[in-house]
């Protein structure tokens, strides 16, 4: 790399000779710029005022040696519909010609091919210069160099995809582009050079919203050292293809060979980029290290590409990508990524510089392992290297807070979003932002929050705690010796039901218990709680029941109303528009008898034969009182078998059971018999099998197997 800095510091510094300044603009020796360049000799010094207007001053330089520079500003020439030679506004036909901070616009001719400067020979030095509107922003080179610096280039392009930012022809031994910016082509590439030799070095090259095709072609291949740029494309390019080499033939009797280290590649681009496009022609492996791929596609067509420290998924950290702001963060997987860029062609790799917007750059140097991409985190960024004589970029302002705010309304439980907004982006290392709350029971916050370098604002969630009454809350960030507050107001949550049960069987004339259960305490003045009863002569309720404040639970005594029958009644609690249910069972009151009384033992079939079952429906005078009838059931015949015991529930006048007859029973009459308060019996009969005798009589087992499966029989009374 000190080689590739020695030749470009040797282009931009010629061999001092004793010149004449000869100076333009209002007031001077020279009115128009071209007027001083007709009288100039070899080695002159022209100097144009910026307070001048130029515009139409087109014209061909044939002196060589020449320095030409704007003065007291950017001076600006714009073709005004004039152009020389049917090229462009400067056609340089002498050589070793240097132009520094001229603005070049509105170039066009009949070729479709209007340069701000047409390069008809060699050796040209362009340094803090703007090109921009032009059908071509530079073109041309016959020999020798090319340095373009510190310089800008947008817009150019007649829209036909021959038209470009930068064109630099096959006759250039050596192209050199660094610390510059090319933007939004029409259509044609941000770069295309034919050079022997390119040097694409820590520029930033963004389509961004323009149609250009390749970012940067370099269509006859030669060697190209391709290092430490942001190199982007959109969804408006016209070409996949974000840097292309030897793609319309390799250059013969000159080396052939991409190195491309440290750039940081991105596309937005839906249908998806080609990064590297690489001839299939080109025999010597490509040397990819150390990039970042953002986006989708592929990273080069070449199989045989040496590959290393690149990075081409995860999290990439960009400071203000929508800006094209392609630093990174501490959070990028690019940090510590990257490996030993070695050598090309004999060449170190390492990048010595990183681009540091607008068209400057600062000496780049590891900060740990070196990170892939064309920045390296962690470097100091306030001493930029511009072009001389220019303004270097303004440090950027000490940040202060610019705004602080929260929800103005939450509700306790839930959560709320704080934004800190700062002025100007934060220096490396972020800005640490205090932050205190008037009342952290209700709305706690951390004790600070950081927003991350380069960036102006930072959003935390803050988890609201509980109130029983609407609390103001008073948030107060803090930051370099100034304070911004926001009032938030906590509310308590709105009621909402959690439970509503009542004992699920009532005698008539008895009374149940209803209890409501809430979600959260009431609030201050209490919960009511709206009460409908489905059938209110059977049990009636009050219209509502209040929760006091503070507590989750209200009960109350229901008194069942007289029914005939037992009545199935249905109670609805409803709060806040929702509504819970509890069902309660109203059973008539007992008028002279036991609750618990049977009134009948009824068999589904009265004939079975060995192996078969059979349901057995008990039935009760009343429905069965709270905590249910306990029946005892038998059977005369061992072989008949039931359930020992069987509860009916609590508001239920019938049961049923399952009996089984053993597959070996014989032929016999059995009864059944089930006792409570009372006893009731049926019978059934057992059919014989074939040549079976029938048993008289009823046997009582005192032991055996069936008494082993806990069924009971006895003998008739």
């Amino acid at each position: 790399m000190r080689a590739i800095l020695g030749l470009v510091v040797l282009l931009a510094c010629p061999p001092s000779v004793s010149a004449t300044i000869r100076s333009v603009g209002p007031g001077q020796p020279y009115a128009k710029p071209c007027q001083a360049f007709a009288a100039a000799q070899d080695g002159d010094v022209v100097e144009i005022d910026a307070a001048g207007n130029y515009d139409g001053d087109v014209c061909v330089i044939y002196r060589n040696n020449l320095t030409i520079r704007g003065v007291n500003g950017r001076a600006r020439i714009d073709a005004a519909g004039h152009f020389a030679q049917g090229k462009g506004i400067w056609v340089v036909a002498g050589d070793n010609v240097t132009v520094e901070n001229i603005e070049f616009s509105g170039a066009r001719v009949p070729d479709r091919n209007g340069a701000g400067i047409r390069l008809d020979s060699g050796n040209l030095t362009v340094r803090n210069c703007v090109f921009h509107d032009n059908e071509m922003g530079i073109l041309g080179g016959f020999y020798g160099s090319v340095l373009i610096e510190h310089s800008e280039f947008y817009d150019n392009g007649y829209g036909d995809g021959q038209s470009h930012n930068i064109y630099i022809n096959s006759g250039v031994a050596e192209f050199t582009l660094r610390y510059s910016a090319s933007r939004r082509s029409k259509v044609g590439h941000l770069v295309k050079s034919r050079a022997a030799v390119n040097r694409i070095l820590y520029n930033r090259l963004t389509q961004e919203s323009g149609s250009g095709s390749y970012e940067i072609d370099l269509p006859n291949g030669g060697q190209a050292y391709v290092i430490g740029n942001i190199i982007q494309q959109g969804d408006t390019t016209q070409n996949r293809g974000m840097l292309a080499f030897g793609m319309e033939g390799l250059r013969t009797g000159t080396p052939n060979e991409l190195c491309a280290v440290n750039n940081t590649f991105v596309s937005t681009r839906s249908a998806g980029a080609t990064f590297v496009q690489v001839s299939s022609s080109l025999a010597t492996p490509a040397v990819l290290r150390n990039n970042i791929f953002s986006g989708s596609g592929i990273i080069t067509t070449q199989t045989s590409a040496l590959m290393a420290g690149n990075v081409t998924s995860g999290e990439m950290g960009f400071l203000n990508p929508s800006q094209y702001d392609y630093r990174i963060s501490n959070t990028s997987a690019a940090l510590n990524a990257g490996v030993e860029p070695g050598t090309g062609g004999g060449m170190p790799l390492r990048p010595a510089m990183q681009y540091h917007h607008p068209l400057c750059a600062v000496p780049r140097s590891d900060v740990g392992a070196i990170d892939a991409g064309a920045f390296e985190y962690g470097l100091p960024d306030n001493a930029p290297v511009c072009a001389p004589g220019a303004d270097p970029p303004p440090d950027a302002p000490d940040p202060r807070l610019a705004s602080f705010t929260v929800g103005s309304l939450v509700t306790a439980g839930s959560s709320v979003t704080a934004t800190i907004q700062l002025t100007a982006p934060a220096p490396q290392g972020g800005a640490v932002v205090s932050l205190a709350s008037s009342a952290p029971q209700a709305l706690p916050v951390p004790p600070s929050v950081t927003v991350s370098a380069g960036l102006k604002t930072a959003s935390l969630s803050l988890n609201v705690g509980q109130v029983t009454a609407a609390t103001t809350v008073v948030l107060t960030a803090s930051f370099g010796g100034s304070s911004l507050q926001s009032t938030v107001t906590v509310q308590p949550p709105a009621p909402q039901l959690a439970s509503f049960t009542a004992g699920s069987l009532v005698t008539a004339g008895d009374t149940v218990t209803a209890t409501v259960q809430l979600a959260a305490p009431a609030p201050q003045g209490g919960a009511v709680v709206s009460l409908t009863s489905s059938a209110p002569q059977a049990l009636p309720v009050p219209p509502s029941v209040t929760v006091s404040a503070g507590l989750k639970t209200a009960a109350i005594s229901l008194a069942a109303g007289q029914v005939t029958a037992a009545t199935t009644v249905v109670l609805t609690a409803s709060l806040g528009g929702s509504s819970l249910q509890s069902t309660v069972t109203v059973q008539p009151a007992q008028t002279g008898q036991n609750p618990g009384q049977l009134d009948k033992l009824l068999p589904s079939r009265h004939l079975l034969y060995p192996g078969e079952s059979f349901l057995l429906a008990i039935y009760l005078k009343a429905p069965a009182p709270a905590g249910g009838v306990l029946v005892n059931l038998t059977s005369s015949e061992p072989s008949v078998m039931m359930p020992p015991a069987v509860l009916i529930p609590a508001g239920t006048q019938s049961f049923q059971v399952l009996g089984t007859v053993d597959r070996l029973a014989e032929r016999a009459s059995v009864k059944l018999f089930a006792s409570s308060s009372n006893e009731v019996h049926a019978s059934i009969a057992i059919g014989a099998r074939r040549g079976q005798p029938v048993r008289r009589g009823f046997l009582t087992p005192q032991s055996g197997p069936e008494a082993a499966r806990g069924y009971r029989s006895r003998r008739d009374p």
